[in-house]
């Protein structure tokens, strides 16, 4: 099946989004710096609504949902981020929502997610079990069911943040993106190809979490046996026929990182930029870190960190531990 991403239906998504997202800021690379290339600019969308990307395709499709299916309510699966932005969704435009997690997503999504007050499940190890799961109760109780890659309303939201980096750079030549289920990078591919063929598309992906590049060798979805990287949000096991057909007819290039290396370009952002990010939104600038992408050639690279929905209770356990042993002051 040949997957159509028109760009009139991403410029009517990015219409329909713009009262709830964020114009996320393209960034240069700090003047010190001297570990990356200084062409580099950084697209922080780890500062949109609900901490990642997924805030545009969360919104694009509840917004088209019909009056009965708001009523009733929405249900999802995630590894973390896309549940966390149907929540918030959810929350803004009044609709119930159920969000199933993976029991490997951290603590602090799940708190994040009840926090937007939607009901969170657990069930399975891995994000692919757990979509059938929650499709399957979608289907039996006929809710709203929200792919969180694979739906024609993710991609077209998705590719509304290429739109965004094109009129950010009209100048763009080089962009960098995560892929997971590729969604992003199938959505954003798309639009920005279209109107620009000539800007070279990366993607990136984990060596423990790797099912893009495998589809693409073999022409056919792959699905893993098994994913082992520390970027849950990342880590389905195994993309879609839509984003694989995408990809397939947008992407140019796919490169790996190491989870270390991942690590790495986390502490990097936090250090030279002061952006606490979680793994899948390092995992670009890890690429370029560790010399699988090149940007010599290139004026007006970009890297898209995707999300900042990093596991940061053991901060602020840490800071609240030191308030509790300080001694209180002597009375006068």
């Amino acid at each position: 099946m040949n997957f159509e991403l028109p760009v009139s239906a991403v410029e009517q998504a990015r219409d329909r989004v713009a009262p709830y997202v964020r114009r996320t800021p393209l960034a240069p690379l700090p003047a010190a710096q001297t570990d990356l290339p200084p062409q580099l600019r950084l697209k922080l969308e780890n500062l949109q609504v609900s901490g990642s990307f997924k805030a545009r395709g969360a919104f694009n499709n509840l917004l088209q949902a019909s009056p009965e299916q708001r009523q009733r309510g929405v249900v999802v699966a995630s590894g973390g981020n896309h549940g966390l932005a149907i929540a918030y969704a959810a929350r803004r435009l009044g609709m119930p929502a159920t969000v199933y997690l993976p029991n490997t997503a951290s603590e602090d999504r799940a708190n994040r997610i009840a926090l937007q007050g939607a009901k969170v499940e657990r069930y399975g190890d891995n994000p692919s079990d757990t979509l059938r799961h929650a499709l399957e109760h979608a289907e039996r109780a006929e809710l709203l069911y929200v792919h969180p890659f694979d739906s024609d309303g993710t991609v077209q939201g998705t590719g509304t943040l290429g739109l965004e980096l094109l009129d950010d750079l009209p100048e763009l030549d080089c962009v960098l993106i995560a892929i997971g289920g590729g969604g992003l990078i199938g959505g954003m591919a798309a639009a920005i190809k279209q109107l620009r063929p000539n800007v070279r598309i990366v993607g990136v992906e984990p060596v423990g979490a790797a099912k893009m590049q495998p589809s693409i060798e073999a022409g056919r979805v792959v699905e893993l046996p098994a994913v082992r990287t520390i970027a849950d949000t990342l880590a389905p096991r195994s993309v879609s026929e839509r984003t694989l057909r995408l990809a397939e007819r947008y992407v140019d290039e796919i490169v790996l990182v190491d989870d270390q290396q991942i690590v790495a370009a986390m502490r990097w952002l936090w250090t030279e930029c002061n952006q606490l990010v979680e793994p899948a939104g390092a995992a670009v600038l890890a690429a370029v870190h560790n010399g699988a992408v090149n940007l010599d050639s290139f004026a007006n690279p970009v890297a898209l960190i995707c999300g900042g929905n990093a596991a940061a209770e053991p901060i602020f356990r840490g800071y609240e531990q030191l308030a509790n042993d300080l001694p209180l002051p002597a009375k006068p």
